[in-house]
Order: structure tokens, then sequence, then C-alpha cells
């Protein structure tokens, strides 16, 4: 799988609504785990500011008036704005999330629809050195031709949690299919996208037949229609922090990425 391009995008959206009950960090939340002497807040922006990214939105929901106020403390990369969008359902699947950040960013921006936008999960850090692939290799895209993106991880020995994580099936360069509980895979979901407006369409769409939605169920729709893509991380690492020994497992990771190893 080579590397899919992207259009110019400079909003991203971070999901930080859930308990975070595995992790139950003394930081109260998960996005403000510190990890290697910073939090997980201080990483994605850096790595969304190199991304270009001029508009920020995190998405809250437990405790939503502690991290709104940690949030509105912070000092951002020079010409990034940050809101919290608070999600009153954030019990419901992640996509649910994804539409209250959404629908808050176009608010505040007066836009008609969803702009082009990055997505991840508040407890998921990044080898920096990806941001640096991302920022050089990823060009603009036709408008309408791709929906989504989606990194995705060949190394499964490197997988520090399998059970916990998402998998992904493909055959013969064709999606099968996406979820935690598959048995047959060969690609994990590393929690970064790009989304078009077709994501978010597609996660309307799904709510609207069952009442909630989440990304895979995005993932689905648009692979049926042809119009999502999964790109390979190659060999820089990752780690999703939700558990006290996942979080041991990335301060381990972050000394090599600081060290250039």
């Amino acid at each position: 799988m080579s590397t899919v391009a992207q259009t110019e995008t400079t909003h991203a959206v971070i999901l930080a609504a859930g308990f975070g009950s595995r992790l139950a960090p003394e930081e109260g939340h998960k996005i403000l785990a510190k990890i290697g002497g910073r939090s997980l807040l201080d990483y994605h922006l850096d790595n969304f500011a190199r991304l270009g990214v001029e508009h920020l939105t995190v998405v809250t929901g437990y405790k939503n008036e502690a991290l709104t106020e940690a949030l509105e403390s912070r000092s951002l990369p020079q010409g990034m704005q940050l809101r919290a969008a608070y999600n009153a359902d954030f019990e419901s699947s992640n996509g649910i999330s994804v539409l209250a950040g959404v629908d808050a960013a176009v608010e505040a921006l007066g836009a008609d629809s969803a702009l082009p936008f990055w997505l991840t999960m508040s407890d998921h850090i990044f080898d920096p050195a990806l941001m640096e692939r991302i920022e050089r290799d990823f060009l603009p895209v036709e408008p309408g031709t791709i929906e989504g993106m989606l990194g995705v991880d060949h190394k499964l020995d490197t997988i520090f949690d399998m059970p916990d994580a998402n998998k992904i099936a493909v055959s013969n360069g064709e999606f099968q299919d996406i979820g935690k509980e598959l048995e047959v895979f060969n690609l994990i979901d590393v929690g970064l996208f790009w989304c078009g407006g077709g994501f978010v369409e597609a996660l309307r769409a799904e709510k609207a037949e069952r009442g909630d939605c989440n990304t895979s169920d995005a993932v689905r729709r648009l692979c049926a229609a042809d119009a999502f893509c999964f790109w390979d991380v190659g060999p820089h690492l990752w780690q999703d922090v939700d558990t006290p020994e996942a979080r041991a497992h990335a301060e381990r990771l972050v000394v090599g990425w600081s060290s250039g190893e």
C-alpha cells in the first residue's frame, strides 16, 4: 500500500470525551496524561502544527468543565486556535463525538458544511517522524474521489495490546472488514484519519439507521463506495495509551523517538 494524498487540510478533531477508566490517570483525563514529561495534548499540538492545522477541536464529555478549563489555559503553537466541543452523549460510540466536533467547528467557522480535517484519539501517541513523512509525502487529491483515509500498521509483532487493537482484514488489495473482534486480519488501525465531507455523511447515514455510529462504520461505507484509502505507517511506531501498562510502554517508546532511534 502506497502513501495516498491529502487535500489542503487546516482543521483537526481530537476525541477526548470518554471516561478513561482503564488508564485512570492522576492528571484527570487521558489527554492530559504525561508521557516522557509532556502531556498527550502537547504531542498532538506539535503534530498538528507540523501538518499545518490552524483550527483544532477537542471533543469533551466526561468531566467536561474541568477538561475545558485545562484546554483553554494551554499555550498553543503560533497560528493555531483550539476550541472545546461538548458531546452530551459521550457514552455512545465515537462517531457521535466526531459529529459533535465537526458540527461545532462548522458553526464556529461559519462554514456551510464539513471541511477536510484530521481526526485522532486523545490517547494515541505517534512517532514525530511519522508526521514528518506525512508533511513531506502527501499531496492534494481530486475533490470528491477519496472521502477518507486511515493510517494502518502491518507490523503486527509491534502491537502492544492486540486484543484491544482495531483490526483490519484486506485480501488481494480489497477491504474485507474492520473491528476489534476479527480473528483473521493483517493490518491494525493506528487511529489517525484524514476525513472529507463524505466521511461525515457516512457517519450521519449510519446514525440515521441505527441511532449510533463509529468510525469503523464510516470506513465500511466508504470502502463499499470505493471512496476510502489505507496508508501504511511503515517503520514508524505509535501507541494507544489506555492502560497503565500501555502508558509504561509509551514511556519507553518516546525515549527512542527523542534520541532518534
